[in-house]
């Protein structure tokens, strides 16, 4: 009887992140980052714009939508924390190329990407995220990132990195390419820590780690099906 209560509510989480998913920009208010100051050259720095149309997204009482279009934006440390009024989901639609600054003092707490503290998030477009300097550990973070999903992206790194994620619950990673350089150092691809219902899915891993997936202490009900480990690119 435990064991069909158990199945129940991962079915019960795997059909609301299908409705988040499906539910991410209709009848949501848009908030595109080129408003705000972002520049599609590949060398203005975007950080700060893409953090205040975060957030002007995140005070809005609705849905939100925030858009970075195509072309190709540069940015240091860029932080998108929570909570935000909006009800159900945000959504983050990358259809563009994130090129990480070169500049290692764009890097003053060692992140590139983060999300903190959010509910009902969601990170779509096929975009291409080119990674940070050795000087930043960590390629995207997710942390206290709850009932969410992240779909569709690619992530190259320069020098290796790892996609962190920590006290998070219902969190599903699907549809996405991580690669590394063949010479770069070798890091596990997604690190998991004290989070819970972690789903990671038809996902390729090619950082050269000991593990693609490494769950640490506190990862619980943690589910990878599909996912291709391979050796880094040349």
């Amino acid at each position: 009887m435990a064991l069909v209560g158990r199945f129940e509510v991962k079915f019960a989480f795997f059909f609301l992140g299908l409705a988040l998913f499906s539910c991410g920009g209709q009848g949501a208010i848009v908030f595109d980052v080129t408003k705000y100051g972002a520049k599609a050259d590949g060398q203005t720095e975007c950080a700060q714009a893409f953090v205040q149309t975060w957030i002007a997204a995140c005070k809005s009482m609705g849905p939100s939508h925030v858009l970075i279009p195509r072309g190709t934006y540069m940015s240091g440390e860029a932080i998108f924390w929570g909570p935000c009024n909006h009800s159900k989901p945000i959504t983050l639609e990358v259809q563009g190329t994130i090129l990480a600054n070169p500049d290692t003092s764009e890097y003053p707490n060692s992140h590139w990407l983060r999300f903190e503290n959010l509910d009902g998030l969601v990170l779509k477009g096929g975009a291409t995220f080119k990674g940070p300097p050795t000087s930043s550990r960590h390629f995207m973070e997710f942390d206290k990132v709850n009932n969410s999903i992240v779909q569709g992206v690619n992530m190259v790194s320069r020098n290796g990195f790892e996609l962190q994620i920590s006290g998070s619950h219902n969190l599903t990673l699907q549809n996405l390419h991580i690669t590394a350089p063949k010479n770069s150092p070798s890091t596990d691809g997604i690190h998991i820590s004290k989070s819970n219902l972690v789903t990671i899915s038809k996902c390729t891993i090619a950082t050269g780690g000991k593990k693609c997936v490494y769950e640490d202490e506190g990862a619980t009900h943690i589910t990878a099906s599909t996912v291709n480990c391979i050796a880094p690119h040349a």
